[in-house]
């Protein structure tokens, strides 16, 4: 596409592309660029992003400012497109787990590489005062990305988990501080996260990490953030949104089983009201925005690589075209990652949780200038800090919930992560 610039937007930026070979998405993480940043598509699409030309906060209305007084030169390449995670809570304070990483935003990058229907496009976007040098920089550029090494062929090393007992002990508590104060009519539902880590023998690439991901995750999206030297990365099975013109597509996914006990969870009265909360909510936030809301339909099942989730999915058509950050922030955060009503719970999981959420559960963005935009939740992620990985995990609390079995839960999400490392670690 040509972008047109409209009377009063002077030329800032330029953008070109050009097709190169295909390559593992993974293996540019090493390609380095602050921030680098990767959104992989269980259709085989990727994005991958390094450097910026522009940094947003990621606020409504960003979406629009990303393209102002961009004009593209290459109309038959895919789209320039941006990337980005945003955190769980504005108002958090970054502990030293996630300083360097925060506070995200949205970027246009400097250099993206898309990939889709086995082809692959460098795009090279950078101020008008260089417009000259794009084609002669893209070439340059494609040879760097062509030479780089196969970083996410690089062996896993082993690892260790460790186990704090007294902070099990300490979550089992605070789930049931939670039931109390929802039996005491304080709010229906609150999302209570705990952190597990491990040590890595050696220290990991975040190439290789990702790459297992997508190995034994093929079918979830799987991202990365990369910035000050660590990575928040993951494979995510929870869509937020998909925009295409005015159709919108979301879901409500609550309700978690092991995947050996799928069938238990339609079963389940406990499931499914932590379910039915998220279904209810999800079709409130997106009421102002679309023409008319879906009849609500039973939950069907949705089987990830080692778990299994009760899930609805909701499309509809909006009333008119919508900044797409505008909608991620309507929806976020939905009861199945923070709680109803979402405020009280917000304010509750702070207290209980004692540690901040930073990047997890937060939305993991794409944003094409064709319009086009996809937001995950980012979940069932790790953040990589030398040879240390730390991985947050949350389960849904509301009446009925039991201590032990949400510790449970928190330990099977964790486990279906380092179930694609053990796969693949070093013999």
């Amino acid at each position: 596409m040509n972008l047109a610039l409209p009377p009063g937007h002077p030329l800032r930026l330029c953008s070109a592309a050009l097709e190169i070979a295909p390559l593992p998405p993974e293996r540019l993480l090493a390609a380095g660029g602050e921030p680098t940043a990767a959104f992989l598509a269980p259709n085989g699409e990727s994005w991958v992003g390094m450097g910026a030309v522009r940094w947003l906060t990621g606020k409504p209305g960003d979406a629009h400012a990303l393209w102002a007084g961009l004009a593209d030169v290459s109309p038959d390449a895919p789209p320039p497109t941006a990337l980005g995670v945003l955190p769980f809570s504005a108002r958090e304070h970054p502990d030293a787990l996630w300083a360097g990483l925060l506070p995200g935003g949205v970027v246009l990058p400097e250099r993206l590489v898309v990939q889709r229907g086995g082809r692959a496009w460098l795009r090279l976007t950078l101020p008008a005062a260089e417009a000259d040098t794009l084609r002669a920089r893209l070439t340059s550029v494609a040879r760097e990305l062509a030479a780089l090494p196969a970083a996410e062929a690089v062996p896993l090393p082993g690892f260790e988990t460790f186990e704090d007992r007294a902070a099990a002990r300490q979550y089992t508590a605070a789930v049931g501080d939670a039931v109390a104060r929802i039996r005491a009519g304080e709010l229906v539902k609150v999302v209570l996260a705990r952190r597990a880590s491990i040590a890595f023998d050696g220290t990991p690439t975040a190439a290789a990490v990702l790459r297992r991901l997508s190995a034994h995750q093929s079918g979830a999206v799987r991202y990365a953030w990369c910035r000050g030297g660590k990575a928040w990365l993951g494979a995510t099975p929870e869509t937020l949104l998909r925009l295409d013109g005015r159709t919108l597509r979301t879901e409500a996914l609550a309700g978690t089983r092991p995947e050996a006990q799928a069938d238990e969870l339609h079963a389940d009265a406990k499931e499914r009201h932590e379910h039915a909360v998220v279904v209810d909510a999800v079709r409130a936030a997106i009421a102002p925005w679309v023409q008319a809301l879906p009849p609500t339909r039973p939950p069907g099942l949705r089987r990830t690589r080692g778990l299994a989730h009760l899930h609805t999915p909701i499309e509809a058509t909006l009333s008119a075209d919508t900044d797409a950050l505008a909608l991620v922030h309507a929806l976020h955060p939905t009861p199945a990652v923070c709680g109803l009503p979402t405020a009280r719970a917000a304010q509750l999981l702070a207290s209980l949780e004692g540690q901040p959420r930073g990047l997890y559960a937060g939305p993991v963005l794409r944003l094409s200038a064709d319009g086009t935009a996809h937001a995950v939740v980012g979940l069932r992620g790790a953040v990589l800090s030398g040879r240390l990985a730390v991985l947050p995990a949350g389960a849904g609390i509301v009446e009925g919930s039991d201590g032990d079995r949400e510790l449970a839960e928190t330990r099977a999400k964790q486990g279906s992560v380092l179930d694609a490392w053990r796969a693949f670690v070093a013999a």
